[in-house]
């Protein structure tokens, strides 16, 4: 699935949630990508119920920062989630525990 949109990394998120993974957690995670193609998607996850939509959230439990094409390349596979953090290229605000939790819920492939 070729990743370059808002609503592609939408639609991947879609297709790789894995709901048993997120049986047991409620969070709403805010990603917010600059630059070109970039935007705001707002993810609801309520157990083994995933919500993707455009916007923001007021208040979500776990806010990622990064440029569009970081987080395209994460999703297509062709980046690290942990350099781009390390290399200072996506901000994390909210618990780190549920940004590295992130990984379990959307595996690739």
């Amino acid at each position: 699935m070729l990743v370059d949109t808002l609503e592609g990394a939408a639609e991947w998120l879609r297709s790789h949630f894995d709901p048993l993974a997120a049986r047991d957690l409620a969070c709403v995670v805010q990603l917010e990508l600059s630059g070109p193609a970039g935007g705001s998607l707002r993810v609801r996850i309520d157990g083994p119920r995933l919500a993707v939509e455009p916007g923001a959230s007021r208040k979500p439990d776990l806010l990622l920062r990064v440029a569009a094409r970081d987080c395209y390349a994460l999703l297509a596979g062709r980046e690290n989630a942990e350099l781009l953090f390390m290399d200072g290229r996506m901000e994390i605000e909210g618990p780190l525990h549920l940004a590295l939790k992130l990984r379990s819920l959307f595996p690739p492939g």
